[in-house]
């Protein structure tokens, strides 16, 4: 069995983080054969040779993937299929690229290398758990990344993900519009969670009973999956648009493919391993949402891609659009009212705009992703002769 390690960066501009998993595997004695990593921007290739005197290395250029051109024109895959799924929807100068697009360069490029087994880490995700010690005090630890993988990869599983430890993309914070807002981005599930936050400040530890289980969801930063699954299942897919002409990145590439996962009855387990996610760039500092304009920052991005992702999700789930749509809106214009009152930032009510933007958008979320499962069928059809 060929494995690969993936990572998407905009930049390659730091082996870190791809070392860190690289030693991790060397370590803990598993067996990665290449890694690949697709890029949009700059890429150094000092990194590069570092990185490839320890395991072969293979970098995708967004702009131009000539690896998978090559393979696919020897393979006599329709030109039109190329065009789909090798040109990029948007203009990679911004070095903006819908994260469905960036991941499946990854996929394509293993699965046309031979690759039978793909794991996926996200660059501000480590191969160590947050977790508590005797003393109650939190610690990091390193862990058998791989091997958690394996384990149930060899047991039958064909995708296998976790969730992450690590401070929560919702940061510590308390004003009256929480469920408002929740409710507006679709995450009123979240609420609970957000409005105890003075409590456990949004910090996510390992467990430590490590209980692996079957899931429904996958997070793209901690998975690996089986290449043949994809026979079955359509591409990661997620969108983009703009307003005022700045370009937004949907979210959501992973959730749909979970849920797609679940209803192809695709055998996949959550492995109770929950690797580091420094969300916002600065672990172990807390992320202070109420006077920090930098996380102020992220977490605008995180709202205008959630209300990016929300019209092709519901799309997916069957709910009705229309109905939807003028649910969430009114709670949306209250919490984000909240919101900018409690950052004092006016910048979060601006994204109600992307809200009606990105629902403007639907028609074209829905072609986009039928003409690419489409090319997808025929690219596998294509690798399978």
């Amino acid at each position: 069995m060929k494995t690969a390690l993936g990572m998407i960066v905009r930049s390659l501009d730091s082996e870190t983080e791809l070392m860190g998993f690289v030693d991790n595997a060397e370590k803990y004695g598993q067996k990665i054969d290449c890694v690949i990593v697709a890029y949009t921007h700059q890429h150094d290739r000092q990194i590069e040779l570092n990185i490839s005197r320890k395991i072969p290395f293979f970098a995708v250029d967004i702009k131009n993937p000539q690896y998978c051109k090559e393979q696919m024109q020897r393979r006599g895959i329709p030109e039109s299929v190329m065009k789909v799924l090798l040109e990029c929807p948007v203009d990679t100068k911004r070095g903006l690229v819908p994260y469905g697009f960036n991941r499946m360069m990854v996929v394509m490029d293993a699965i046309l290398r031979g690759v039978d087994t793909l794991f996926f880490v996200d660059s501000d995700v480590y191969a160590r758990v947050l977790k508590k010690n005797f003393e109650g005090q939190i610690i990091e630890e390193e862990v058998d990344f791989f091997g958690a993988h394996f384990e149930h990869l060899n047991s039958g599983s064909e995708v296998t993900t976790g969730e992450y430890s690590g401070y929560n993309i919702l940061p510590p914070a308390k004003f009256d519009g929480m469920g408002d807002f929740l409710t507006g981005v679709q995450k009123p599930e979240m609420l609970e969670y957000w409005q105890t936050s003075e409590t456990h400040r949004c910090l996510v530890v390992q467990p430590d009973d490590i209980i692996a289980k079957p899931c429904k969801k996958i997070l793209g930063g901690n998975m690996a999956i089986k290449l043949s699954t994809f026979q079955k299942l359509p591409p990661f897919f997620s969108s983009h648009y703009t307003l005022d002409g700045e370009l937004f990145l949907c979210r959501g590439e992973d959730t749909v493919l979970g849920m797609e996962i679940a209803q192809g009855g695709i055998a996949c387990t959550d492995i109770g391993i929950n690797p580091l996610h420094d969300t916002y760039r600065l672990y172990p500092k807390e992320p202070d949402l109420k006077n920090d304009e930098s996380i102020q920052e992220r977490f605008y991005y995180a709202c205008t891609g959630w209300v990016g992702r929300n019209p092709f999700f519901n799309y997916v789930l069957g709910n009705d659009l229309k109905e939807t749509r003028e649910f969430q809106r009114p709670h949306l214009e209250r919490g984000l009212r909240a919101l900018a009152d409690y950052t004092s930032n006016p910048r979060f009510n601006g994204v109600l705009r992307n809200f009606d933007t990105s629902w403007d958008n639907i028609d074209r979320y829905i072609s986009e992703f039928d003409q690419a499962t489409e090319a997808w069928r025929k690219f596998m059809e294509g690798v399978k002769e």
